[in-house]
């Protein structure tokens, strides 16, 4: 497929090709970072200046899609020239066939207040959607969060580092409250992808839904713990706006969501930033790292220079009368055991204990004293008690964090691997859909499907057919019935293996009331409520309106009930039929040439043929049959015994002589149970029959 992708393509980059345009040939036209591989099947033209250069890129390519990336979805960007831009392509590219475009704008047109920048945005939309309609381009609006990147020069967040690192100072224009809203160029990849395998009729306006409720006020503290240093301000007096609620279109229908948060996603965007830019790290930094790593032994530093800090506090603050109300030690125990947990909680205590033994001990109290007094014990008990308690508020506190964190990481990787099973499902999709279209219903199969009918016996071509239904519709339990001139009985002629004992010799059209009018109509019937005694599927051959032949497929799996199934059997049984009525009117063009003259005896050279057809059937266990020499009496004339056999046997019955005039009798689809009652039947009209059992025995007439 050929691809113009072309706007605001800056945001582009290899992986987001190679995951949104797989297999396809593309051409980037505008301002990118991009350069052409031909080997990938990419080409990159700068946007043109005039109109003939517009004229010579869509005389050049004959692209079967374009896409158009807004300028909208750039967070706060230049919005200027757009439509003009949009209708330059339109007009170029209008006139080709099955022409679609795929318009990517931002989401300011899902707010419900008016702006001038809503507005300019309804009417680019509206400006794809009727010239769409008027030149008969497929226009498909797809409505995105902002876009975000750290190496795209004109985008929101480049322009926010660079303010960040430059001057210290970060003013966003929204209210805290308001919500913030953008989407990964990777999901939208994959949403494209999906788009273009899936594009169906018509035009259709899409909204990807806002899943990451997050406002401008937790976006800023993320930021701010990236870049302590830096002073983050709003403007509390703007308006919030309220967004269109998700129609959950891209959800039902192409079962996409997107699936990366930008919080998320924000410290690799400032890592791209950073190898953009080539900016260094700071010195500040690799000390936070550092501590960081060290990070048990900063803990316990803390603990002792704390300590003694408090000790010192207590000390000089001690005896004042403001102080005397707060116990700086359980302040201690009480910092330190909600920050560490309760180790560090019950360390801070051992450390204050010591430090009120001390006390006690300078003011004259004896170990002594302190032991044998209990009340003297109740201090050293809060202290232990508070670090206990706090400790173990701090440590659930923390377990249940890394539960939530754990079970996330589970969903994760529960979610990536239903991601990577549906991708694969996709490649798979794409290979069979290869196969299927390289194999079993493409042009090629089909000429060597009519090269297989092309058979003027029509014994050989109820095997053939039996044949190419069987590999191409990937069944085995076919059955095909000629249908007599009175339509009112079905002879079986053939059936495939093993199923010859199960159906029914001989089928009265009456049986099939159910079924029969769709089948005279010309129509495939689909037994979709399981009647019982009726096959799967039905289909009649005809021909001059008569019907002449019954094709069933008498049971089918799960997945054959489908109507792309029953489009390929009705294809092959347009086949078949087509290729029966040129075999019956050449065996009727060659009739008086096949029969003794004045009968329906054949002779040596034709009932041979059959013969030889009729044991191919029964090699293959499709058919059976039963071969009889007749002998009769000389004062009957071979005129008057074919016009007894026509009234004893059925209309697929053939009869004929051998080259020396012996006349033998072929009983289709007949096994031994029923041979005793045609055998009377014969004998009453003046036969003697002797069953002949190979094929020999037809030719030189002699009985084993």
């Amino acid at each position: 497929m050929k691809l113009l992708v072309t706007g605001n393509i800056g945001y582009i980059t290899a992986e987001f090709i190679e995951e949104a345009f797989p297999e396809c040939q593309i051409l980037l036209l505008g301002e990118t970072e991009q350069k052409s591989n031909r080997r990938k099947g990419l080409s990159v033209h700068p946007m043109p200046k005039t109109e003939e250069e517009f004229k010579d890129i869509f005389k050049t390519y004959e692209f079967e899609g374009v896409i158009y990336f807004s300028n909208y979805l750039t967070f706060h960007g230049t919005m200027e020239g757009e439509i003009e831009t949009l209708r330059k392509l339109l007009h170029y590219y209008k006139g080709n066939l099955n022409s679609r475009l795929l318009y990517i704008t931002g989401p300011d047109s899902l707010y419900e207040d008016t702006t001038g920048k809503t507005l300019m945005v309804r009417s680019a939309e509206e400006f794809c959607r009727q010239y769409g309609e008027l030149h008969q381009i497929a226009v498909k609006i797809l409505r995105v969060p902002y876009l975000y990147s750290g190496t795209y020069e004109e985008d929101y967040f480049f322009k926010l580092f660079s303010t960040v690192i430059n001057k210290k100072q970060i003013t966003f224009e929204e209210a805290p409250a308001q919500e913030i809203h953008f989407l990964a160029l990777s999901d939208l990849g994959d949403l494209l992808y999906k788009i273009f395998d899936n594009w169906g009729e018509g035009s259709a306006c899409l909204q990807v839904p806002q899943v990451f409720h997050f406002t401008f006020q937790q976006f800023g503290e993320r930021l701010a713990h990236m870049f302590p240093a830096v002073n983050i301000t709003y403007l509390s007096d703007v308006l919030i706006r309220d967004e269109i609620s998700d129609d959950h279109v891209l959800r039902n229908e192409y079962g996409w969501f997107p699936k990366i948060s930008l919080l998320e996603d924000l410290t690799e965007i400032y890592e791209d930033y950073c190898e953009k830019t080539n900016h260094k790290t700071r010195k500040i930094d690799v000390v936070k790292t550092f501590l960081k790593a060290h990070d048990k032994i900063v803990k316990i530093a803390e603990l002792l220079l704390t300590f003694f800090v408090f000790e010192a506090l207590n000390r000089v603050a001690g005896n004042q009368v403001q102080f005397q109300m707060i116990d700086l030690r359980l302040v201690y125990i009480v910092l330190f055991s909600s920050l560490y947990g309760i180790n560090y909680g019950l360390a801070a205590a051992g450390l204050e204990t010591l430090s009120l033994l001390a006390a006690y001990t300078k003011t004259g109290i004896g170990w002594t004293t302190l032991f044998y007094e209990p009340s003297n014990w109740i201090p050293f008990i809060f202290y232990f008690a508070v670090g206990a308690i706090c400790g173990y508020i701090r440590l659930k506190n923390r377990d249940n964090i890394q539960f939530m964190k754990e079970e996330n990481k589970l969903i994760l990787d529960k979610f990536l691997f239903m991601r990577e099973m549906y991708q694969e499902t996709l490649s798979d999709k794409r290979q069979y859909k290869k196969q299927i279209l390289g194999s079993r219903d493409s042009f090629g199969k089909i000429f060597d499907i009519t090269k297989k009918l092309d058979i003027i016996l029509p014994q050989e071509l109820f095997i053939e057919t039996l044949h190419v239904m069987e590999s191409v519709l990937e069944n085995h339990t076919f059955a095909i019935y000629s249908v007599g001139k009175n339509q009112s009985y079905g002879r079986l002629e053939i059936a495939s293996q093993g199923m010859t004992d199960v159906l029914k010799k001989s089928i009265r059209l009456d049986d099939y009331l159910e079924a029969k009018e769709t089948i005279v109509s010309g129509e495939v019937w689909v037994n979709r409520n399981f009647l019982d005694g009726y096959p799967m599927y039905m289909n009649g051959i005809h021909k001059d309106g008569e019907l002449v032949m019954l094709i069933f497929i008498q049971e089918v799996g799960d997945e054959q009930l489908s109507l792309y199934y029953l489009n390929l059997f009705q294809i092959l049984c347009g086949l078949v039929e087509t290729a029966l009525l040129r075999a019956l009117e050449y065996q009727e063009a060659i009739k008086n040439r096949q029969y003794v003259q004045g009968t329906r005896i054949l002779k040596p050279e034709y009932f041979e043929e059959r013969l030889y057809s009729f044991h191919s059937m029964r090699e293959e266990n499709r058919a059976s049959y039963v071969l009889l020499k007749l002998e009769y009496y000389p004062q009957i004339t071979l005129e008057e015994a074919d016009t007894a056999l026509q009234a004893s046997v059925r209309d697929n019955d053939v009869w004929g002589i051998s080259e020396k005039g012996e006349l033998f009798l072929i009983l289709s689809q007949t096994d031994r149970s029923s041979l005793p009652i045609i055998l009377a039947r014969l004998e009453n009209d003046g036969f003697v029959c002797h069953e002949i059992d190979t094929v020999e025995n037809a030719n030189t007439g002699e009985k084993l």
